[in-house]
């Protein structure tokens, strides 16, 4: 048997805050205590979790909390603080002479992982993923394991909403002692007699920029990786590839070679050549599967999947940017990780919504902001066709800081979408003589790791200074400053420079007019931050300059927390594109007529302004065209030359009826946008985003819940509560984009926010279909004529299809009885409650009681003598919604079992039998527990497992 990958993302147990744990001064408690395996509280097996909150992994417990202004405005106004997961399962047998590591993709922020009872992991960042070894303290069988892991959030490494918790993936990994190093196969295409970047910017042109492609090409494929034995002796190990063409299981090149593999760790390398691949580009996204795989006496002992692309990456100083040696301009956005009503616990399918809201703007470019993305993201990169500017969370080249990079380069290295590494964002000391030394060498890691990647660091300020990381980084990443771009292309010609932040400008998704009380912000382009630009300004910037790459605008989405400019009761963003749901803002058009070579012709605002007939409205094209025509109920306000970077405006006296915006290109119209006045709210549409899901308990659908009038028209100033219901499901949470809303996620109450709210949900385990039901009262003229309240309703149906759920380890609710004592063996019946005293640590044994270890040796052949076992205990209230059963698996000999004192049970077998006593409420808690045996035969006592139930 090869590797096995199960998932730990279901049946935890959780518990906010700390457990309170009093931990006694007594020599006896403190010795015990110093033990490995001995860290008290919630990692022991017999901690009493039964009144823990039930929780499926990805978890963020900060989004499920209340707003409060008493929290920090950066974090969204959301609690973060302390926090125990806690895991139990079993292990099988077959598992013993394997390597099992637990590997976790996110924990924010910082942690430490226990695992049965001993601190096998601390992570200090909650962005980089990082593993836990169990291998020496596992347990097989029937024994149980515990995991528990102590989350300390209010540590913090952001200015933005990070969460706070497992919030990504868990995984146990079980592999041979001979495996493969997974992290450390690396596939490199080279397309011949084209020599990718190696040592830094001195060897990062090509000189190929602008060539033209190839009918035929050959491509070299450097594939590298490292076989670990931790056995014991060498062994000779075949060593196969396969590449396969995207979609298929059909190999395209196969190869094949052996390797004497000792103990420790060894390098293996291979190289081949493909003739005319499928070339990776943000059109034509193909993206080949690897399959590296390790036998030994031809059997598999191991196998790991990646991925590549054949795609050529360049930087020209004065061209700019090119993708497969052709010129493309960086159409990018930052963005956040968190999701509306989600936080930062994400499905992984819903990284592809995302992205493909971005696509339907012409972005082509993602900047991971600011730290390692979940691995999620990167797959949806690569098949989608977004380019992606990876991101290290932490400017640090201390030992931590480099494995914290080495992980985000070793994970990301092989997806043909990822183009570039950033190695910090806005560093006070990105513009000095130390500054320049730590990127110097977290750059080197990163060319030594990646050969062929570019670096670069977002930079806003020092760029014109004589020391910075500047020199040491591929691109020179420059955050806004858009004035700087020719003066530093003029000190640095041979430095390729991008824009790695511009824009931030303000904005409220259906807003147009602006109003400080109560923080809301038009959508006309007009409101950026001080240190930013408009969408028109920066994009102006960008494209008159061969030289600029490209620029990513801060954001693409909206995001909790950093509510700039205002503070409470704003709690999120107000710089995306598109709002924290992903609805469109007016941005999201005038970004599309720039990105967009097709016509592109929006008007804005809606044309819903009952009350204010007469009133000059301001109206706005955002459109690509030579020129654009405005219609009001059918009369011409005038025609209008276009620049795209200007745009055109009307003043307008509000009449009911119809605005149409028309563009026109060489004279003939090409595109043309409508808006019209609607009537009352008379109804609801639900919408989900896909009509079928994977019914897998991992994927998700978002639903956009509109209000609508009498013909069906999205009515975008309606402002009211809906109610939300779930048949064969359950609602992840919900969001309507509004800044200023304090509404729980996870609550079934969600208010429409100007026409439009969004709903997470997922179905259930054996669902066939997903109902989501909405239905609101509001006040207003009903569709029989009358007025004041009305209700209405809707509901959409998605298909929930059969999928093969993700292997699992289950978890298991018994409570294992472990850390015992046992006594000398006396030949006369001993007082069975004698005192132990604190300072003795060798008149009783401590023992681990399990089928394994079986009844203790020193009663063997000894008919007749007695022994005592002891154990301090926590017994919970409740086990499965029970008092708890002490059940013994196996015990024999004459048996007293007291508890507390008391004694409460007695029982007499020649050989092993199992046994139970029922519990009462007084003997839950703090319990003691000791057991007086008298050996019958050959031997007595415990000869497996005590456990509650």
């Amino acid at each position: 048997m090869g590797r096995e990958k199960l998932s730990l993302d279901m049946g935890w147990k959780f518990h906010l805050g700390e457990t309170g744990l009093k931990i006694g001064k007594g020599h006896g408690e403190i010795y015990a205590l110093s033990k490995a395996g001995s860290q008290p509280g919630a990692p022991q097996a017999d901690f009493d979790a039964s009144e823990w909150e039930d929780v499926q992994l990805p978890h963020d417990w900060s989004a499920s909390q209340a707003f409060s202004e008493e929290n920090v405005a950066d974090w969204g106004y959301k609690p973060r603080g302390k926090a125990w997961y806690r895991k139990t399962f079993r292990l099988p047998e077959e598992y013993r002479d394997k390597k099992l590591v637990i590997c976790f993709e996110g924990v924010a922020t910082h942690c430490t992982v226990y695992f049965n009872g001993l601190a096998v992991a601390r992570s200090f960042s909650g962005y980089t993923p990082f593993e836990a070894d169990i291998t020496d303290m596992a347990h097989f069988g029937e024994i149980p394991n515990v995991l528990a892991v102590f989350v300390e959030a209010d540590e913090w490494e952001g200015w933005w909403y990070e969460g706070a918790g497992i919030y990504r993936h868990v995984w146990l990994e079980a592999m041979n002692l001979l495996h493969i190093d997974r992290d450390s196969v690396f596939i490199c295409p080279l397309e011949d007699g084209v020599s990718f970047p190696v040592k830094g910017r001195e060897n990062s042109l090509t000189g190929d920029a602008g060539k033209k492609p190839e009918e035929k090409s050959v491509w070299n494929v450097d594939i590298s990786m490292e076989l670990i034995n931790e056995g014991d002796g060498e062994k000779e190990i075949a060593v196969q590839f396969a590449l396969r063409e995207p979609g298929t299981d059909r190999s395209v090149r196969y190869i094949e070679k052996s390797v004497v593999c000792q103990t420790g760790t060894v390098e293996f390398s291979a190289r081949f050549a493909v003739e005319n691949p499928l070339i990776w580009d943000i059109n034509h996204p193909n993206v080949y599967s690897v399959e590296v795989t390790a036998l030994c006496e031809g059997e598999k002992i191991d196998s790991v999947r990646t991925v590549c692309g054949f795609r050529t990456v360049e930087m020209d100083p004065d061209k700019g940017f090119f993708l497969n040696h052709q010129p493309l301009k960086l159409f990018g956005t930052c963005n956040h990780q968190d999701f509306g009503g989600l936080g930062v616990a994400v499905p992984d399918n819903l990284w592809e919504y995302r992205i493909e809201k971005l696509k339907e703007m012409g972005s082509n470019a993602y900047r991971c902001a600011h730290g390692m993305p979940a691995d999620a993201l990167i797959d949806a990169c690569d098949r989608m066709g977004m380019l992606v500017l990876d991101e290290n969370r932490n400017f640090d080249s201390t030992k931590e800081g480099l494995r914290q990079l080495e992980m985000l380069v070793k994970r990301h290295r092989n997806h043909p979408s990822v183009i570039m590494y950033s190695i910090f964002n806005e560093e006070p000391l990105q513009g000095t003589i130390q500054g320049r030394r730590m990127a110097k060498r977290m750059c080197r890691l990163i060319h030594r790791l990646a050969p062929g990647s570019l670096t670069t660091g977002a930079m806003h300020g020092g760029i014109l200074t004589e020391e910075n990381a500047v020199s040491e980084v591929d691109v020179c990443g420059i955050n806004y400053q858009i004035d700087e771009y020719d003066s530093f292309h003029k000190r640095y010609p041979n430095i390729p420079m991008l824009g790695t932040e511009t824009t931030s400008t303000f904005g409220v998704r259906g807003c147009y007019a602006t109003d400080k009380d109560t923080h809301q912000i038009a959508s006309y382009d007009d409101d950026p931050s001080d240190w930013g630009n408009n969408v028109r300004d920066t994009w102006r910037a960008v494209m008159e300059r061969d030289f600029v790459a490209g620029a990513f605008m801060w954001t693409g989405f909206d995001y909790l927390g950093e509510p700039t400019p205002y503070v409470w009761p704003t709690v999120s963003s107000y710089f995306g594109m598109l709002d924290i749901c992903g609805f469109p803002k007016d941005g999201f058009y005038l970004a599309k007529a720039v990105f967009s070579e097709e016509p592109v012709c929006h008007v804005l605002p809606h044309w819903n302004f009952r009350g204010q007939e007469g009133r000059a409205i301001r109206v706005m094209s955002h459109t690509n065209c030579e020129e654009a025509e405005l219609f009001v109920n059918g009369r011409s306000m005038g025609r209008k030359k276009i620049d795209i970077y200007a745009q055109a405006e009307w003043e307008v006296p509000y009449e009911a009826g119809t605005i149409e915006l028309a563009g026109y290109n060489n004279g003939e119209e090409a595109a043309r946008d409508v808006r019209e006045t609607t009537g009352c709210v008379q109804g609801l549409q639900v919408i989900p985003w896909r009509s079928t899901v994977k019914g897998n308990g991992q994927d998700a659908v978002p639903v956009v819940i509109k209000a609508v009038d009498a013909e069906g028209r999205e009515v975008p100033d309606a402002n009211f509560m809906t109610e939300i219901s779930v048949e064969g499901g359950r609602l992840l949470g919900a969001c309507n984009g509004n800044p200023n809303c304090h509404e729980e996620f996870l609550s079934p109450h969600r208010s429409i926010f100007n026409g439009r709210c969004l709903a997470v949900v997922m179905p259930d385990e054996d669902a066939s279909n997903l109902k989501v039901c909405v239905k609101a009262d509001i006040m207003g003229e009903a569709g029989d004529g009358g007025s004041g309240f009305h209700s209405i309703s809707a509901d959409a149906v998605v298909v929930a299809n059969p999928a093969e759920r993700v292997p699992s380890v289950p978890s298991v609710t018994e409570y294992y009885l472990a850390r015992w004592k046992i006594s000398k063996v006396f030949k006369e019946r001993p007082d069975v409650m004698m005192k132990i005293e604190d300072f003795d640590m060798n008149s009783w044994q401590d023992i681990s009681v399990s089928r394994e270890s079986g009844s203790p040796d020193s009663l063997e052949n000894k008919q007749g003598h007695y022994l005592i076992y002891q154990l301090q205990a926590q017994i919970p209230k409740r086990v499965n919604g029970h008092l708890p059963v002490l059940y013994f698996h196996a015990i024999w000999g004459e048996c007293e079992i007291y508890i507390n004192g008391e004694r409460r049970g007695t029982c007499s077998y020649e050989w092993p039998c199992s046994y139970s006593i029922p519990l009462n409420e007084r003997e839950t808690g703090a319990a003691e527990i000791r057991i007086l045996v008298r050996s019958l035969n050959i031997n007595a006592g415990l000869d497996s497992m005590v456990v509650l139930r």
